[in-house]
């Protein structure tokens, strides 16, 4: 039997092994750790100055807007998104700062006439008929309430307010707010049956009572109001003889408090809501209401386009029924 032997290698004697083995793993964990925050970082630094410019806007106020990089990177979709809502945010405060004011002036006008004409029949009671100075202020006090009721309601359709939708024959709407309603001026109706739409009868009722009252403080002496059908639309459309509307001014006469002649329309016991009452209202129904020249003449004409219900069928052709009401309480057929 023949014994040989063989020196074992350096590295494979005591802990040697172990020992480099294990100082190589921390130093490739260090890179690798080390490596993968530098990308990291890297890749978020758009993100920390994205952080960096909304504190900034927070701080500033609103009309700061976020850098868009030239990288290209998919983050410029989101910074774009961002801007644009901005946008609307800085937007909506500029809207509700102006409707503040606008409120606020709406309703001390009122309250400091009430006031003034309290404190003039208190300070001199033999000066003036006391009946005479009760009917100013309950004038001013109807103004008033006017006014709120008004805000109100925009109130209500600003949160989003919708009742449930139900089917509303126009030309029956029409024809059952115009028995309720007198006129001082001729009103002629041309209203086509079966045009039925869906939605709240009673936010439709007040469309049409805004745009008859717009109509009743600027019409010459003759109103009409049309129902007919439109393709897959329902029009009501509500016309006067007055002087019209500009066409620079047939968008701004929709936004609230707006009025193009502020002394006739305040003698008339406008608010300058009306017709944003109506617009928000066509709006929540899925349709449009504008403004344009009248066919032949002068005046305006309003038009309220709405969805037909998809439930009703197409009525037969025909022009419809015309009616011309004179004085309040007569009525005979056009």
């Amino acid at each position: 039997m023949v014994y040989a032997a063989e020196q074992r290698p350096p590295l494979l004697v005591g802990h040697t092994l172990e020992g480099v083995l294990t100082a190589f793993c921390l130093v490739l964990l260090g890179l690798v750790g080390w490596g993968t925050w530098w990308l990291v970082g890297r890749a978020l630094e758009p993100v920390r100055q994205m952080r960096a410019e909304m504190a900034e806007i927070a701080a500033s106020g609103l009309s700061h807007r976020i850098a868009v990089p030239a990288s290209g990177s998919e983050l410029n979709t989101l910074i774009e998104s961002i801007n644009r809502t901005l946008d609307r945010l800085e937007h909506a405060r500029e809207m509700e700062r102006r409707f503040a004011s606008d409120a606020s002036h709406e309703l001390r006008t009122p309250l400091t006439g009430l006031r003034t004409k309290l404190e003039l029949a208190l300070a001199d009671p033999e000066a003036e008929d006391s009946a005479l100075a009760m009917r100013s202020a309950l004038k001013d006090a109807e103004r008033l309430q006017a006014v709120i009721d008004d805000l109100l309601t925009l109130a209500r359709l600003d949160a989003g307010a919708r009742p449930e939708p139900r089917r509303v024959d126009l030309a029956e709407l029409v024809t059952g707010e115009m028995e309720q309603r007198p006129s001082r001026h001729e009103v002629l109706m041309r209203l086509h049956p079966g045009v039925v739409v869906r939605g709240d009868r009673l936010q439709l009722s007040r469309v049409l009572t805004n745009l008859l009252a717009n109509a009743e403080r600027h019409a010459a002496g003759m109103i009409e109001v049309n129902v007919c059908q439109n393709g897959d639309d329902a029009v009501l459309e509500v016309v006067d003889n007055g002087q019209g509307v500009p066409e620079a001014d047939r968008e701004r006469i929709f936004q609230r408090f707006t009025r193009l002649d502020t002394a006739r329309s305040r003698e008339a016991g406008g608010t300058g809501l009306g017709l944003s009452i109506a617009r928000e209202i066509a709006t929540a129904h899925g349709g449009r209401l504008y403004a344009t020249d009248r066919l032949r003449g002068e005046g305006a004409r309003f038009v309220l386009r709405l969805p037909l219900s998809g439930d009703v069928e197409t009525p037969p052709g025909g022009t419809g029924d015309a009616h011309r009401l004179g004085k309040p309480g007569r009525a005979r057929r056009g």
